[in-house]
This record gives structure tokens, C-alpha cells and sequence, in this order.
């Protein structure tokens, strides 16, 4: 038996790095009950803010303008390390300085998944690209970073850095993105499984198993 997901992120999103870490959870307890299901997941881009230019924004000045003040950051920002802590999404937010692009990271990724790369391999560089960010400030939105972040995680590829320095892909990004806002999705992380059952937002590992187990009933 297959379940299909979907998940649907930004890597800048400090909920979708919690949301990722509780689906690997919820995945964690779907094999010790149901052995047999075969998982797969199709990571599909969004842009928390699609405006983002290639040089980034100052990290601490752009939240302070989308959120009111330091203070408001500040307690936004305690929220998430908490919720994150159980499933084990760190965070270091002293040590972001920037807003960046996430499109290289979103090319990176859709174009391993085009050309089959292993399951296993996408989910750790993504897992590598979240942690890179959130835990250690790196510019997430430089090809040489991501290239460096790639390795780490096992992508053998001798020209992957010269890729990220161009433009392939690109288009092919921002034309699942507005296939994405064209189903409604404003907000992420939001994941859909076997196509049938949708959940928005950094649900618990049990809320995602329970849809998980719905979406294989249902099948």
C-alpha cells in the first residue's frame, strides 16, 4: 500500500521547518504500525514573500516590520522554539542576519526530484537547507552555500554548484508555485495526502498520523 504527500514549504518558514520535523514523527509511528505502506513525498515551493529580492532583506528589520515591533519577534520567535523542541527543529534565531531568496533552494530540490533522485537523499537535504538556516544563520539564497549544504548531505554532483549559479529551473518553480496559489494554498506548511485529505499548518505528529491513516483507509 502507498501513501502519496504532498508538503508544500518555504524554507524560511520557521513553522514548515516544525511542520517537517512532526512529519517525520508522525512518519516514525506510521511504520511501527503499518509496515507496509510504501511512503512517498513530492516537496512542491512556496514563497512566504515572492517579492524577496536576490540580495535578501535584513532579517531582524523585516520582521519587525511585518510583526510591529522587537518585542512582538521576540515572543513570535519563542513560540516556535518551543514548539519545535519536541521533534527536534532547533533553532537559533541570534544568529540569522538575513531574509533570503529561497528560489536557488526551490530549484535545488524540484530539480533532484526531476531527475529521480532518492527519496531519502531530497528529504535530508531539505532537513540540511532548514537546519543550515534556522540553527546556523547560513545564506540560504547563495548557490555556493546551497552547493556546500548538497554535499553535506550526500548529493555527488561535480557541476551542482555551477547549476545554482544559473538560472534552469527557475521557470519551471514558479509555475508549480502559481499551480500551487491557484488550489488557495496562502499559508504553509500545508500537506495533502493521496490528494484526498489536506492539513495546514504545523499540525502535531498525531494529527498528521491520523490523516495519514484516513488517506489509506479512504484508498
Amino acid at each position: 500500500m502507498k501513501l502519496h504527500i504532498d508538503l508544500i514549504a518555504d524554507f524560511v518558514c520557521p513553522w514548515c521547518h516544525v511542520g517537517e520535523a512532526r512529519l517525520r514523527s508522525a512518519l516514525a509511528l506510521l511504520a511501527e504500525k503499518r509496515p507496509e505502506v510504501q511512503v512517498e513525498i513530492q516537496r512542491l515551493p512556496f514563497f512566504l514573500d515572492e517579492t524577496t529580492p536576490p540580495e535578501g532583506y535584513e532579517y531582524q528589520s523585516y520582521l519587525e516590520r511585518k510583526f510591529g515591533s522587537a518585542e512582538k519577534v521576540r515572543e513570535v520567535q519563542q513560540q516556535v522554539i518551543e514548539a519545535g523542541e519536541p521533534d527536534g527543529a532547533r533553532f537559533d534565531f541570534d544568529k540569522v542576519e538575513l531574509r533570503p531568496t529561497t528560489l536557488p533552494a526551490h530549484r535545488l530540490i524540484l530539480q533532484l526530484q526531476a531527475v529521480g533522485a532518492d527519496p531519502v537523499l531530497v528529504a535530508k537535504l531539505a532537513h540540511g537547507i532548514f537546519s543550515a538556516y534556522f540553527e546556523g544563520g547560513r545564506n540560504i539564497g547563495d548557490p555556493k552555500v546551497l552547493a556546500m549544504i548538497a554535499q553535506l548531505a550526500g548529493v555527488q554532483d561535480k557541476e551542482l554548484a555551477e547549476w545554482l549559479e544559473g538560472d534552469d529551473a527557475e521557470d519551471e518553480v514558479m509555475e508549480v508555485y502559481k499551480q500551487v496559489k491557484s488550489l488557495g494554498i496562502q499559508g504553509v506548511p500545508f500537506f495533502v495526502f493521496n490528494q484526498q485529505f489536506a492539513v495546514s499548518g504545523a499540525q502535531s505528529a498525531g494529527n498528521l498520523l491520523t490523516a495519514m491513516e484516513q488517506a489509506l483507509d479512504a484508498a
